[in-house]
């Protein structure tokens, strides 16, 4: 496994995360929790560190399993290296959203978002993993 891919690969997804959560979704994300919890405590800048490191250590074991996947397939071509990043996208993290999501009744647009979200993370670690390869 190619594991300078996998840190650059990592760091794209966690990139995706901070463009989707502050630039893009940021406002409709957090009026829709919000909305979920009344008391939505903004957290403080040693939670927020805490949050991000273990997003980055989350998004860099999410793509060590993929490139562990890609290493270990006879993936010929990017077409159905796309394939297997939505496989992961919506096979794992998808279905996974959705399953606590469900139990915690959260809105759809939440949702919506957080599994978008990683859908094209794994999209995007699977295309940066499968051109290094």
């Amino acid at each position: 496994m190619n594991w300078l891919a996998i840190i650059c690969a990592g760091a794209a997804y966690w990139m995706l995360g901070f463009v989707w959560y502050s630039l893009l979704f940021g406002k409709t994300w957090g009026n829709e929790l919000r909305r979920y919890r009344a008391q939505w405590p903004t957290p403080t800048k040693g939670e927020m560190a805490g949050n991000l490191i273990g997003t980055f250590v989350s998004n860099f074991i999410a793509v060590t399993a993929i490139a562990y996947i890609l290493d270990h397939s006879t993936t010929p071509d990017m077409n159905h290296a796309l394939r297997l990043g939505v496989a992961a996208g919506v096979g794992l993290s998808a279905t996974a959203l959705t399953i606590a999501h469900i139990w915690e009744s959260k809105p759809t647009k939440v949702w919506m978002i957080d599994t978008s979200y990683h859908l094209l993370g794994c999209i995007l670690a699977t295309v940066i993993l499968f051109s290094w390869r």
